[in-house]
């Protein structure tokens, strides 16, 4: 009789959970009792039970199942270590009986095979009553951590900081302690962001316009977490993801009617009204990405002159007018047709004159009017913010009074940077006046330069720095470049000279 054995130790996170070394202790003096070599070893630390995907329990089960497997008895502590999915643990226990495997539990009794068969299947059902329950109370502990105002856990979204709060509970001597946000220095960016994005700014100009930096799938992100940015704990927005079967129907998120929200718990960024309008723009973005091919060179720079978008597929740019059949143009050929005019452009002294235009045109004193709003407006918060402070100084529970300060000061923040950045505006326009040709030309040839040397992907990102839009007419198909192009003292919109035809194919 072959009396090697092998052990399987699992742990979790739960801090009364048995530790390996325990486990291993234990189940060492159990098979030296047994008169058992132990051969080999099997560890998940810090792994859920409920979770047949553990790097341990793949190799157990590849070695179970292998023809020179040199062990034929296999120890555990008890069946929670096996699983606490009663299935999963039956079906394994079938495979180990099938290959001629023993399974020993430390913790439970040796009996005869008619008992053992109704004991397995009692504590196998404990296993995963007790996964389940808890489960529900963490879950259950976070939600009560939501509703108190409390952070349920994670780090805090770009534009906080967490600020720990003492909860005047005692845990193991320590002192217990909660999260809840607070804004830090980049919360003004991010407002001024986030606040540009709700009235319609593309990402690139909110971008720009906020001097935030951050990648799209970071902004992606910060959208998606607009109720966060205007005051409120949001909890259980993420569907249940489980490693090796993805998120459970197929969505990352959940539907909103079963999110948990818990309004006005900590500074706003943003206004109740901006956060429904971002998102309100990602469940269109959802709606409408199947539909468009992003890795086209045009797509969402190609509009027609009613405002309409052209949608990009694998091949073609396609326009659908209301109530009218889809006009189709061939990508290729309009990718290189607009390249094409593009480096005419930048290349001739035509445009050079016509954005020196464009730039004298924007010296033209305008713009005070919004300068002089943001400044009222920060002047006012200022005002508030005194009064709010004076106020909490004269009350017995200032709690609301201080918390109306921080939603003030948040705003405060927001309209400095708008300002900071108006006057910043105002001087690059005060520039534009003496601006000339031979100011220019040096510009554009290097724009020139870095559109010949660039791959596909950066021509791809360089081309919404350059281009505000691209007008396509669907009868005639007349293109006209409409460009955005930073020069030294700002920057300038202007349309191509004249309009092209790209004589695309229909």
């Amino acid at each position: 009789m072959n009396d090697r054995a092998a052990l399987y130790l699992r742990s979790s996170k739960d801090r009364s959970d048995v530790s390996i070394a325990a486990q291993r202790r234990e189940l060492e003096a159990l098979a030296q009792a047994r008169g058992l070599t132990l051969i080999a070893e099997y560890v998940d630390t810090v792994e859920s039970a409920k979770d047949e995907h553990r790097p341990g329990f793949q190799s157990l089960l590849r070695d179970l199942k292998a023809t020179g497997r040199l062990w034929t008895t296999l120890l555990m502590v008890d069946t929670s270590r096996l699983s606490r999915r009663r299935y999963m643990a039956q079906v394994f226990k079938h495979e180990a009986r099938k290959r001629g495997v023993t399974l020993v539990f430390a913790r439970v009794p040796d009996m005869d095979p008619i008992s053992a068969v109704i004991i397995d299947a009692v504590l196998e059902a404990f296993d995963e009553v007790h996964s389940l329950m808890s489960r529900e109370k963490g879950l259950g502990g976070m939600r009560e951590n939501v509703l108190q105002g409390y952070r349920a856990g994670g780090r805090a979204p770009r534009g906080y900081r967490l600020e720990a709060i003492e909860t005047g509970a005692v845990r193991e001597g320590a002192p217990v302690r909660k999260t809840r946000l607070a804004p830090d220095d980049s919360a003004p960016q991010v407002a001024a962001y986030l606040m540009a994005r709700a009235g319609g700014a593309s990402r690139a100009r909110a971008l720009a316009a906020s001097g935030l930096r951050a990648p799209e799938t970071t902004l992606i992100g910060i959208e998606r977490n607009a109720l966060t940015y205007a005051g409120h704990t949001v909890w259980g927005v993420h569907a249940e993801f489980r490693r090796g079967e993805g998120y459970r129907g197929g969505e990352k998120f959940r539907p909103r009617d079963e999110w948990v929200i818990q309004r006005d718990t900590h500074p706003a960024l943003i206004t109740e009204a901006a956060a429904e309008a971002l998102l309100a723009q990602l469940a269109q973005r959802k709606i409408t990405r199947h539909r468009d091919d992003s890795r086209r060179l045009l797509a969402g720079l190609l509009m027609a002159p009613d405002g309409d978008r052209w949608h990009a597929s694998a091949a073609h740019y396609r326009l659908r007018p209301a109530g009218g059949k889809s006009r189709y143009v061939a990508a290729d050929a309009l990718d290189a047709a607009v390249l094409g005019q593009l480096a005419r452009d930048l290349r001739g002294r035509d445009f050079a004159r016509a954005l020196v235009n464009s730039a004298k045109r924007a010296a033209a004193p305008d713009g005070n009017g919004e300068y002089a709003e943001a400044t009222a407006r920060h002047a006012d918060l200022e005002r508030r913010v005194a009064r709010a402070m004076s106020l909490a100084t004269q009350l017995d529970d200032p709690g609301p009074a201080l918390r109306e300060i921080d939603r003030l000061e948040a705003e405060r923040k927001a309209t400095a940077a708008t300002l900071a950045k108006l006057s910043r505006d105002r001087a690059a326009t005060a520039a534009l006046a003496s601006i000339s040709e031979a100011d220019v030309l040096p510009i554009l040839a290097d724009l020139s330069g870095r559109l010949d040397s660039a791959d596909p992907a950066r021509l791809k990102d360089l081309l919404p720095e350059l281009i505000e839009h691209i007008t396509l007419d669907p009868g005639t198909l007349e293109a006209r470049i409409h460009y955005r192009i930073a020069a030294a003292a700002g920057r300038h919109k202007l349309a191509s000279p004249r309009g092209f035809e790209p004589l695309l194919p229909p």
